[in-house]
């Protein structure tokens, strides 16, 4: 199965608070054996932000969180979406945040020998957007292609002005768009950028955002689900896209009319799809009142 019902989905994580801006989501999902492990984080209104990074186990039809770091303990103003991965005789956790040091997006990343081990003084940054020429780079995702770790982030193109990092929240200023970007490595500590694979589109529903979060084979090829914007104003409602590929660097959009998963707007919205080649589900549900959880589809179940 490659494209999943939502409506099948149960909840794992509820919504930190009430109301718009309080978020449990931006999942990973990793399957190591039959062990299902899922990396999430917890996000409060500005100036709050995303506060909590955690893993957690699928334990029937709940998630035991077995990890957290803080964004205190980062040394970040925000964390996002994180992507877990076993290289070599190591875990890796990688991770968007935008240091407090110069109020930009980056992708850290931390090792150690098991999945409660992470130590947010291990941190280092793998990609910087100053080194790849971006404004801003977050929400990893891998693959293993051949001898080779293919990473997916969010990235914004370089601007000349540089104030928006003021904020530090380059991708919600509308000064650039958020788009899909491409780094490979061959240890998962030196990465090189390989550029843009899923930019917005001219025109449409998808014209302001589009974040690649997933992909599955699907016959020769792959299916891969993104989140689409119009404008600013739908920055933290993205939609549920799909897209295909041969080869995992050139895409084409099925989603032409609108979002393919999940409600077009208002409550229903599914954002943040994180896949397994098992058929493991998780995204990012908008409620009623406006807040997000964590809702999933457990393979087999």
């Amino acid at each position: 199965m490659t494209v999943f019902d939502p409506a099948r989905g149960r909840l794992f994580v509820a919504p930190p608070d009430e109301g718009p801006g309080s978020w449990a989501g931006a999942p990973g999902a990793y399957r190591d054996g039959d062990e299902l492990l899922i990396t999430y984080r917890l996000r409060r209104p500005q100036p709050t932000r995303g506060y909590e990074l955690r893993i957690g186990a699928v334990r029937g039809d709940r998630l035991v969180d077995v990890a957290r770091l803080t964004k205190a303990q980062l040394r970040a103003e925000s964390i996002e979406r994180a992507a877990l991965a076993r290289i070599a005789d190591k875990w890796s956790l990688f991770f968007g945040y935008v240091a407090a040091e110069d109020r930009k997006w980056r992708v850290g990343v931390i090792e150690a020998r098991s999945v409660a081990a992470f130590d947010a003084r291990d941190v280092r940054t793998v990609l910087h957007p100053d080194a790849i020429g971006m404004a801003a780079v977050k929400d990893p995702w891998l693959r293993r292609v051949g001898d080779r770790w293919w990473m997916f982030v969010s990235c914004g193109r370089a601007v000349r002005d540089t104030a928006f990092h003021s904020s530090g929240d380059a991708l919600s200023t509308g000064a650039v768009r958020s788009e899909t970007g491409l780094a490979t490595s061959a240890d998962g500590v030196a990465w090189d950028w390989a550029g843009i694979v899923l930019g917005a589109s001219d025109r449409g529903w998808d014209r302001s955002t589009s974040r690649l979060t997933a992909a599955m084979r699907d016959g020769s090829g792959w299916v891969g689900y993104y989140d689409g914007a119009a404008s600013l104003a739908e920055n933290y409602e993205e939609r549920c896209g799909i897209a295909r590929s041969a080869d995992l660097r050139t895409w084409e959009r099925e989603s032409v009319d609108g979002p393919a998963i999940g409600t077009a707007s208002g409550p229903g919205g599914v954002r943040y799809v994180s896949a397994t080649d098992r058929g493991d589900f998780f995204w990012e549900h908008t409620c009623a009142d406006g807040s997000h959880e964590l809702r999933g589809i457990v393979a087999g179940r």
